[in-house]
């Protein structure tokens, strides 16, 4: 191989591997503004007292003040992943919340788990992506 098609295959490389970069970055974007809109619909959904989710926390029977946390919870994840800085932690937090969500469609309230599943997974792969992100001191 010549020094000139090294170089070219290098530069090729390098295209490919920015390219595919780019789209592994559009991709988590993407991933995040869903969830951050889903989450924020959820959340002010709760907060906002639709009869719905009244209904719904009350068949938890942990009382109301439930609904306002997991909204405020929800609320403030959808916030943190449309923050870059702050999307790890946006993401960190829904993970038990949807786990938690999972827990009660299988044992509370009859309900296919399978959304919160989705969402978890989602969040999951948003806080992996940006791991590099936490800050160890």
């Amino acid at each position: 191989m010549t020094a000139n098609h090294a170089a070219t295959h290098a530069m090729t490389q390098n295209g490919t591997s920015l390219q595919r970069g780019r789209a592994s970055l559009i991709a988590l974007w993407l991933t995040q503004v869903a969830l951050a809109l889903m989450f924020l619909m959820a959340g002010g959904s709760k907060l906002a007292g639709v009869p719905a989710m009244i209904s719904l926390f009350e068949a938890l029977g942990l009382g109301q003040w439930f609904r306002y946390v997991t909204g405020v919870i929800e609320v403030t994840s959808g916030i943190l992943l449309l923050v870059p800085s702050a999307a790890i932690y946006g993401a960190l937090l829904l993970v038990p919340t949807m786990l938690g969500a999972i827990v009660v469609n299988l044992f509370v309230v009859p309900a296919s788990p399978v959304a919160p599943l989705l969402l978890l997974l989602a969040a999951a792969a948003v806080a992996w992506a940006r791991r590099d992100q936490l800050r160890v001191s």
